[in-house]
């Protein structure tokens, strides 16, 4: 701009230099001087300069609306909703107010829709304070119906704080009530009591709490998984209060997806809160084995009196058995000391009963002389189901039982059918192998390192009941030193999942031995406790414990929530699996069915997430193989209810205790009451208006422009000039 205006002054000076010949002095140099006034003016413009005006006014002070856009606003009563009644509201206050949404948090302007959650109008009140801090407010009104989820209500209802403390306001407020209680028709689940978790094979009660119209008869349903379970009847008293118990008795552990609901009727102000679903988690309080041994031993009265000492087990036991020979042999009950085994019943009818049976050096043949397939493929299927087996060698176990080609063989961890020797006598001291280092139930140290070195310290078994190897799926945590069968070591301990239950075989009858020679060295029995009581927890886990495994994130979640299902992928001897391709399902509750598949890291794990749609119980299956043993299933509910509509009785008690604790300063209006709000006249707001005019586009400027250009050439005219 600088360069600009010497520029032209210099152009206009030598202009009127060159023609100075001739003329007066005086002439010269006032047209130079018109010139750079014209020059200055054109320069000025350029510089967009500006005229300002400011002058001043009174007004009255800003009125500030705050409005409830929760979604309890939304609750439908006398036929439409409760937030239907805003509008008369807004009409009937001063239409150049400032307004405001609060929910959890406040919004400039008007609400289009009642989707807010997390009410705190305690936060609302104190946002307005900060906002208009200094300036004077006439009036402030609040249109709600009183269901604050803040801590302001919690504090404003309690009956021991005789005086609590409410937010600062610059100006009166006036508290608009909306929704009656007397147009309210809902009938909810208002909570249910079941406390997370159960024992299995014992009753449990799940508990719930119903609300509705005061003097109700209805009734109560309990669904598992959508499967209907029970029913019972509800009266609710003078208050619309009333309680109902279901009992129930759990039979296999794991989480499963509970559902206690009432009907809906018509004009229901809230349908999602009609049933409230819950997912229990099903625990053992006590694992209830079966020992059945064919032939008292050390190993067996070892194995018995651990299993007795542990209070978490429930020991049967039947050892030094009759068989049905004897009963045809001539002896009397007198003279035969035990009571017959009932083998009929205990697998057949008790079977299920159990979650651990123990075949310890046991030959069925002499006992199971009705139906012993049906028998032994009862035992099979047990397994197959959840349950837990459990084979150990001895003269009367394994082949020398005759056990190949039965239903039993076909659960085992080892492969039956050995044509030759059975057995081998000689002294061998067990291998740990690599499964074996990882594998939970032969642990036997915090790392593999000492673990492997506890092993090596442990005394010799005195021979082994042989095999053909490994079964398919299966896991080899210890083996023969010496012995190999197909290019393998012969298993000395294997363990096998099977379907949904597990199966181990451990082909030796002198694990006692790890006790007594631990004792005499000096170290105690604690590898003996410790490998069975591993093999005990490995071998009746829940479904937490399994080589497959899928978990949610969450078991209770919202409609429209994601959940996050967490895969985890072991092999048969527990080690993390890579890069292991996962397909899974989640079947809805209304038959939907969606699919997804996922790669395990190198951790053995996966993680993907679904966004619920469809209210209820939700099963997850996954599968990371061929076999039985490589699926997992788990279970989490969807639930409808919203924790904004938990309450939708308008709370005109709250409102009230607001106002008054603003004493004169706060005011209640009751529903259908659009009486004018508290307003403070006093309360004015001085106005500053300033106008500026842009000199560069005033006329005036173009104007002299022309006059001081046409003066100057006209002068230089006059003076004979060109």
């Amino acid at each position: 701009m600088g360069l600009a205006i010497v520029i032209g002054l210099i152009s206009i000076g030598l202009a009127a230099w060159t023609g100075r010949e001739g003329r007066s002095r005086r002439g010269w140099v006032i047209e130079l001087a018109a010139w750079t006034i014209a020059v200055a003016l054109v320069v000025v413009s350029l510089a967009e300069p500006v005229w300002l005006e400011e002058s001043g006014r009174e007004e009255p002070g800003r009125f500030v609306i705050l409005v409830d856009g929760s979604r309890s606003m939304a609750v439908r009563e006398l036929g439409g909703p409760r937030s239907s009644q805003v509008s008369d509201i807004l009409d009937s206050l001063e239409p150049s107010a400032d307004i405001y949404t609060f929910g959890e948090d406040i919004q400039v302007g008007a609400p289009d829709s009642w989707t807010l959650g997390g009410t705190d109008l305690g936060a609302a009140l104190a946002t307005v304070g900060d906002r208009y801090l200094g300036q004077p407010v006439r009036g402030i009104a609040v249109i709600t119906d009183g269901l604050d989820r803040g801590a302001l209500r919690r504090e404003a209802m309690d009956p021991e704080v005789t005086d609590f403390q409410v937010p600062a306001l610059p100006g009166p407020v006036t508290f608009y009530q909306v929704g009656t209680s007397e147009a309210l028709q809902d009938l909810a689940i208002d909570e249910v009591i079941a406390g997370g978790f159960a024992f299995l094979r014992t009753p449990f009660t799940i508990e719930a709490k119903v609300r509705g119209t005061p003097g109700l008869r209805t009734t109560a349903s309990l669904h598992r998984e959508g499967r209907h379970v029970a029913e019972e009847p509800v009266l609710l008293d003078e208050a619309g209060w009333g309680k109902v118990r279901f009992e129930v008795t759990p039979t296999r552990v794991g989480r499963s997806a509970w559902e206690v609901s009432v009907p809906t009727m018509v004009g229901d102000a809230v349908p999602g809160n009609n049933s409230y679903p819950v997912v229990i988690r099903v625990v053992r309080d006590r694992t209830r084995v079966l020992q059945v041994s064919g032939s008292p031993s050390y190993d067996q009265k070892f194995l018995r009196l651990f299993l007795k000492e542990d209070p978490s087990v429930d020991l049967v036991s039947f050892f030094i058995l009759r068989t049905h020979e004897d009963f045809g042999a001539g002896w009397s009950s007198g003279e035969l000391s035990l009571i017959a085994f009932p083998y009929d019943r205990l697998f057949s009818e008790d079977l299920s009963s159990f979650d651990l049976v123990i075949l310890q050096n046991f030959n069925y043949k002499p006992y199971f002389n009705r139906q012993p397939e049906a028998l032994l493929s009862n035992m099979a299927n047990y397994v197959r189901e959840g349950g837990a087996l459990v084979m150990i060698g001895g003269d009367r176990s394994f082949d020398l039982a005759d056990f190949a080609d039965t239903p039993i063989a076909n659960v085992l961890p080892v492969k039956l059918g050995v044509t030759g020797p059975k057995t081998d006598g000689r002294a061998f001291q067990p291998v740990l192998t690599d499964a074996g280092k990882a594998h939970p139930l032969t642990r036997l140290a915090s790392t593999p390192e000492v673990s492997a070195e506890i092993w090596e310290r442990l005394p010799e078994m005195d021979g082994i009941n042989l095999s053909r190897g490994l079964a398919t799926d299966s896991a080899m945590l210890l083996a023969h030193p010496t012995l190999r069968t197909g290019g393998r070591p012969v298993p000395v301990a294997a363990v096998r999942e099977v379907g949904a239950g597990r199966s181990m075989a451990l082909m030796v009858d002198a694990s006692w031995r790890w006790s007594f020679s631990e004792a005499a060295q000096g170290h105690g029995n604690q590898t003996y406790l410790r490998f069975w009581k591993q093999a005990l927890r490995w071998l009746v886990a829940d479904p937490d414990d399994r080589r497959v495994v899928v978990s949610p994130a969450r078991e209770n979640v919202m409609l429209g929530d994601e959940v996050q299902l967490r895969i985890r992928v072991r092999d048969a001897g527990y080690g993390p699996v890579d890069q292991q391709l996962v397909t899974g399902t989640v079947l809805g509750p209304a038959g939907t069915v969606e699919s997804f598949e996922v790669m395990t890291d190198a951790a053995g794990e996966a993680v993907t997430r679904f966004e619920t749609r469809v209210r209820g119980a939700h099963r997850v299956q996954v599968q990371a193989g061929d076999g039985a043993a490589d699926q997992a299933e788990s279970v989490f509910s969807v639930s409808a209810r919203d924790p904004e509509l938990a309450q939708i009785v308008p709370d005109s008690a709250y409102l009230q205790r607001l106002a008054q604790a603003y004493g004169e300063r706060g005011s209640y209006r009751p529903p259908g009451d659009h009486s004018g709000p508290l307003q403070d006249e006093r309360a004015t707001r001085q106005v500053f208006d300033r106008r500026q005019t842009a000199l560069a586009a005033s006329p005036m400027m173009a104007v002299l422009f022309g006059l001081f250009a046409s003066a100057s050439w006209w002068i230089r005219r006059r003076e004979g000039s060109r």
